[in-house]
């Protein structure tokens, strides 16, 4: 509990602030990258090559979990999480570039690449609507 408004610009409270804004940053990376290689190839190109990354980030996360959670403590699950919400991202703009073209004249791979891209992301939708409705279910069987 902080008990003096001063004591928010001091020591932990800082460096847990600077440490928001860096993981935010970090976990932007990706969407940057993806337009960026969109002005060397086409975005869906960009898109279709860079779709695995998510995928990919969160398997390794889940394999080194017990020396994340030892270095970082409670902070273990944020590389997940930025790793679900960049997913979210990148199923946005897939399914964008899905919608921008005509069936017959989308690129080979396209659906199944932003399907790939969107699966964290969708598993982290899944935990919070299933954590959403067993509080619900709970609380008011409690009551």
């Amino acid at each position: 509990m902080v008990r003096d408004p001063g004591e928010l610009l001091r020591g932990e409270y800082l460096l847990m602030l600077a440490l928001g804004f860096v993981a935010l940053s970090v976990g932007l990376i990706p969407l940057a990258v993806l337009f960026s290689l969109g002005r060397v190839w086409t975005l869906e190109v960009a898109f279709i090559r860079l779709a695995w990354v998510p995928v990919v980030a969160l398997a390794v996360q889940a394999m080194l979990w017990r020396p994340m959670a030892q270095a970082l403590g409670y902070a273990f699950i944020v590389p997940p999480l930025l790793t679900c919400i960049v997913s979210l991202f990148f199923g946005i703009v897939g399914a964008t570039l899905l919608a921008a073209r005509p069936r017959a004249e989308r690129r080979r791979g396209l659906l199944r690449s932003a399907v790939l891209a969107s699966v964290p992301g969708a598993l982290l939708v899944t935990y919070i609507v299933i954590s959403f409705v067993r509080f619900f279910a709970t609380g008011l069987s409690g009551r």
